[in-house]
């Protein structure tokens, strides 16, 4: 017999399964890219097993009217931009899923990459992360694999995977997907970084635990560069690399004062009063910027 009622409410409902990955995209002006990158998603292996948050960092290009045709997302629209680091711990303080698959807007997943990183993740003890191999839309490999940042080279070049890659040491925020017990182990992103950063500080901490970022060829994608997100000012830009250059000094290397004083020096000496004053106020890239 049916219960009817209120004898329904007293029936044990089913629990859906939590997700099995939870994909996370931040996103700043970018409606062509999102809609693209999205549309992708739903064709995945996995699309009923994955949590989707877009985090929207004030856009005023209209890309909010994309979450009217993809039901299922979680769309969070900031009042201001505030960066990529506060951005993507606001969506990650609310998945629900072991995995975590910070996406870049940019990138076009096949529909059996989500699956193939979640696996690789799982299985392999050693990985606390895995990416995807990303080409260009005309089939070169894209430039998004870095060195870490040294106190000799804090701006590594990007550089493309050969065929026999098979750990890399930053792969950036494009395509990563890493174990949620890990960020929380970290306690998320250090938020003493704006829009810049956050990425290279999960890399080392991964190298710093001794485990390692895999990269699938197996796992591909298409990154469409050139749908980036607008320019900011380069003031604001330059002190938001500045103070998470100090930042990331002082916590791996040592030095993150000596840094601070030399770019406002060398801000001083190039009359660049903007990046100055900026550099002076410790402004980043965090919501408070005017």
């Amino acid at each position: 017999m049916t219960p009817t009622g209120s004898e329904s409410n007293l029936v044990p409902q089913p629990m859906a399964d939590p997700p099995r990955v939870s994909i996370v995209i931040v996103t700043r002006n970018q409606a062509r890219a999102l809609r693209r990158c999205l549309e992708a998603l739903t064709k995945s292996a996995i699309a009923d097993k994955t949590e989707i948050i877009v985090v929207d960092n004030a856009s005023t290009d209209g890309s909010n009217v994309i979450q009217d045709d993809f039901e299922s997302i979680t769309y969070l629209r900031l009042p201001k931009n505030f960066g990529y680091t506060k951005a993507a711990n606001i969506a990650l303080r609310s998945t629900l899923a072991d995995s975590i698959l910070f996406l870049d807007p940019r990138v076009e997943l096949s529909a059996k990459a989500v699956e193939t990183l979640a696996a690789a993740v799982s299985e392999e003890s050693d990985a606390a992360a895995a990416c995807a191999s990303l080409t260009t839309p005309d089939g070169a490999g894209a430039k998004v694999l870095r060195k870490l940042p040294s106190p000799s080279d804090l701006r590594p070049a990007f550089f493309a995977a050969s065929a026999d890659t098979a750990n890399v040491e930053f792969p950036g925020m494009f395509a990563l997907l890493i174990r949620k017990a890990f960020l929380k182990g970290m306690n998320f992103l250090d938020e003493r970084y704006g829009e810049l950063w956050s990425d290279a500080e999960v890399a080392v901490q991964v190298k710093r635990a001794g485990r390692k970022i895999v990269l699938l060829q197996d796992a591909t994608g298409v990154f469409h560069e050139s749908d980036a997100s607008p320019a900011l000012s380069d003031s604001l830009l330059g002190a938001d690399f500045e103070q998470g250059a100090a930042t990331f000094l002082g916590k791996h290397h040592g030095g993150g004062l000596m840094r601070r004083v030399s770019s406002a020096l060398g801000a001083l000496a190039t009359l660049k009063v903007g990046l100055l004053m900026n550099l002076l106020s410790a402004q980043k890239i965090d919501g408070t910027q005017e």
